[in-house]
């Protein structure tokens, strides 16, 4: 059984890496249609690895940012599967310098920002400020990166994420991912496993000084319940 799951787990590599490949090359070369070539990839990608996607909460459509826990680089596929609309990310400069995605991120008016550069707090205000007043959704993850050790404690919290979010004032939805990193249970075999998106209620940074600390509580307690859960539960 296991050699048929690691040979699974094989093809399922290999295919993931061709959408990867074939998205980001018609994101380059049809820039206009990169939303339908991303929403179309994510379902794919996202259904590798799960065997089904539980979304607990309401999704607030007027929400205009939102922060999460970041487990997985799957995670923004995962995002991007449930959301109709386009979703904004920010991320590394390095991500489009990466041939295999290079077209994804820098055709779709993805936010890249160089972390060396001392201005790059007030870039991304300026950039995500821009998206916002478009009308799209940003998406970021404030640990900055994600903690690959254990998936189940977020990472301390960037402070340029507070600094953007009270320069500007978003109406803010936090989201939780549960579970996902743990469809890769080895260097080569993924298995499908429950996943659950767990979304917060929305609010504006000006109601609560306090919010960025007690909203990093919040979600880290429901990471801590949610895994107890599906340890109870094995």
């Amino acid at each position: 059984m296991k050699i048929i799951d690691y040979i699974t787990s094989f093809f399922k590599l290999v295919y993931g890496g061709i959408i990867l490949i074939f998205t980001s090359a018609m994101c380059g070369i049809n820039p206009k249609n990169e939303l339908k070539y991303r929403k179309k990839a994510s379902k794919i990608l996202t259904s590798l690895i799960a065997k089904k996607v539980i979304i607990e909460g309401e999704i607030d459509k007027s929400a205009q940012l939102l922060i999460g826990n970041h487990t997985h680089n799957l995670d923004i596929a995962l995002m991007e599967s449930i959301y109709s609309e386009k979703l904004i990310w920010v991320a590394k400069k390095e991500l489009g310098e990466i041939p295999i995605i290079k077209y994804m991120v820098t055709k779709t008016d993805m936010i890249l920002i160089d972390r060396k550069n001392k201005r790059s707090v007030l870039q991304m205000i300026k950039e995500v400020k821009n998206r916002i007043e478009r009308g799209f959704k940003v998406v970021v993850f404030p640990e900055g990166t994600r903690n690959k050790s254990n998936p189940k404690k977020m990472l301390p919290w960037k402070k340029g994420v507070k600094a953007l979010a009270e320069k500007i004032n978003p109406k803010i939805q936090p989201f939780v991912i549960i579970n996902l990193p743990y469809a890769f249970q080895g260097k080569f075999l993924i298995k499908k496993v429950p996943i659950k998106v767990i979304f917060l209620d929305s609010f504006y940074p000006e109601e609560n000084p306090n919010w960025y600390e007690e909203t990093r509580e919040k979600m880290q307690k429901i990471l801590n319940q949610e895994y107890s859960k599906l340890k109870e539960n094995k």
